[in-house]
């Protein structure tokens, strides 16, 4: 089913906007023909991943952090809509939307739902423009299958995701963006199809024709990153996501299943397959 569309010629405000899942939001509320504004200070996000946007008459790039409130008042007071998915920020752009009386959907789990504020918990969204450096561990097992890598496995592989591919998660916040009767509500977007890491892992082997073996280490034991879709509760998640008030409010269920998400982040990788998943192409 698609995405109910959002308010004709629109202008957003999209902090974080050169991330993974802000860009890929970029890309289509452009695609459905409204103006973006991203504010982004390139701390975690690339140039790169707003590639397809940049020849678009109505995008708008200001480098800048969206804990500047007085920047952020300024783009706001532009903007008809706020969208909320840089990693810090959350007070001042909260704020901004409150005095110029603008609709907010943020990503940040310390904004109070209340009036025209829509909050969005994000679990385990997956994708192209995803770095492995980040931690995720999607694209790390799939490189690491790919190159011929031991597939490393933080913990004893028990933990249980639920993969989705942030075309349904981009989905999944137009569709929010669309229903006024958002407003004032908590939403969980994650998958429905439940696959421990270790099954994950094995599931990457096969699809990709990989001899590499899996191995697996103890959390404490780890250097540098943790993949954080995997560390589950040593990483302070105890929540699964409960997506039905989602579904029930907006008719979003996920289009990609577990095959489609691993196929498409090992072509991703640089894997050699004969057919490109429906995932695999991207929002």
């Amino acid at each position: 089913m698609s995405a109910p569309s959002t308010t004709a010629s629109s202008t957003y405000l999209v902090t974080g906007g050169a991330g993974f899942v802000g860009s890929h939001l970029t890309d289509a509320l452009l695609a459905a023909g409204h103006t973006v504004v991203v504010l982004d200070d390139l701390s975690t996000g690339d140039r790169a991943n707003l590639a397809a946007a940049w020849p678009s008459p109505r995008l708008r790039f200001v480098r800048g952090s969206a804990l500047d409130a007085r920047l952020v008042a300024e783009l706001a007071g532009r903007c008809d809509v706020v969208v909320h998915l840089a990693t810090e920020g959350a007070g001042p752009v909260a704020e901004v939307a409150r005095r110029h009386g603008r609709r907010l959907l943020t990503a940040s789990a310390d904004e109070p739902c209340d009036g025209d504020v829509t909050v969005v918990r994000l679990y385990d969204t997956v994708g192209p423009r995803q770095s492995s450096a980040s931690g995720a561990v999607v694209p790390r097992l799939a490189e690491q299958a790919v190159t011929g890598l031991p597939l490393t496995i933080q913990g004893d592989g028990t933990r249980r995701l639920r993969l989705t591919h942030v075309a349904d998660t981009v989905d999944a916040l137009l569709r929010l963006l669309a229903e006024p009767a958002a407003a004032g509500r908590v939403f969980d977007i994650g998958g429905t199809q439940e696959t421990a890491v270790a099954d994950l892992a094995g599931v990457i082997v096969e699809r990709s024709g990989s001899a590499s073996p899996l191995r697996f280490v103890p959390y404490e034991e780890v250097d540098g990153e943790v993949d954080e879709e995997a560390c589950g509760e040593a990483c302070g998640e105890v929540h699964p996501p409960d997506s039905g008030p989602l579904r029930e409010l907006t008719g979003w269920e996920p289009g990609s299943g577990l095959l489609d998400i691993v196929d498409a982040a090992l072509v991703d990788a640089g894997g050699a397959f004969g057919v490109v998943t429906t995932a695999a192409a991207g929002v």
